[in-house]
């Protein structure tokens, strides 16, 4: 993977960096608003292949992680690090800590943001994907009840036609932002569903030595396996919102308050001198 798919949020080098993995999206802008929350650490995220270039991620979880690992492990300087990964984006970081350890780099902390675990589900259909596609769009955007809009607007579309058409009855009913052309949507919307394929086919590694925090929000929905299930050091924490809203608002403030202590109770036992 390419360094060029790391985008640097806040500087620093005193403090290990917190890696932020992309969710199915493929964006990594999501965490921008975080940085700025963290007391100065540094903050790198990491967008998917295609999202805003040339190439598509592989539709194998593991091969994307083994990837952002090798990629991160040659830009931390000798420092240890942390990752945090919100959606799809916490289960990349999960199978990125594994490899990052067997590449002898020191994990301090992974940090799940409402990430499920999707490998006991069959891969959702094309039509499916789609919605789910569009659903992001609107919601990214900050856009409430884009469930019910998407769906009405999704009516009159085959599951078996192009996607731009698609394009035209979304923008149609005012759900697609008119800065991107279908050109653009057709790329993120082949990483989106590339995103998708690889998150079902992902089993999380059991076994997980480190510690790790996981945030769910108050409005989403539980999964039938849980992440205490595979690490042995987890602390949860439930903070205002849904999937979309926590990334705002009493949301936002109380995600970085939670990742903000924890990395720095992490980072006060470490060993002195310890990097």
């Amino acid at each position: 993977m390419s360094a060029d798919l790391l985008l640097p949020f806040c500087g620093g080098d005193e403090l290990p960096p917190l890696y932020c993995v992309h969710s199915a999206s493929g964006s990594a802008y999501t965490y921008l608003p975080l940085a700025g929350l963290l007391g100065g650490r540094p903050v790198v995220g990491i967008e998917a292949p295609g999202y805003d270039g040339d190439g598509l991620p592989p539709t194998d979880l593991r091969r994307l992680a083994d990837g952002y690992a090798r990629t991160v492990d040659d830009d931390r300087a000798g420092r240890e690090v942390c990752l945090l990964g919100w959606s799809m984006g916490g289960s990349v970081a999960w199978a990125m800590a594994h490899r990052l350890l067997a590449r002898g780099c020191p994990v301090a902390l992974v940090v799940l943001v409402d990430a499920l675990m999707h490998h006991a589900e069959p891969v959702p259909s094309r039509e499916a994907v789609l919605a789910g596609f569009a659903v992001n769009l609107v919601r990214e955007a900050g856009e409430g009840r884009a469930g019910e809009a998407v769906a009405d607007a999704l009516r009159a579309w085959p599951a078996d036609a192009p996607a731009e058409d698609a394009w035209r009855l979304l923008r149609r009913a005012g759900l697609i932002p008119e800065d991107l052309d279908g050109e653009t949507l057709g790329r993120r919307f082949e990483v989106f569903r590339r995103n998708v394929e690889a998150l079902h086919g992902y089993a999380p590694e059991p076994g997980y030595p480190g510690p790790v925090l996981v945030v769910e929000s108050e409005g989403s929905p539980r999964g039938p396996l849980r992440w205490t299930d595979v690490a042995r050091d987890v602390r949860t924490v439930t903070v205002p919102g849904d999937h979309f809203s926590m990334w705002r608002g009493a949301g936002l403030t109380a995600l970085g308050a939670a990742v903000r202590e924890t990395l720095r109770e992490v980072s006060s036992m470490r060993p002195e001198g310890a990097r």
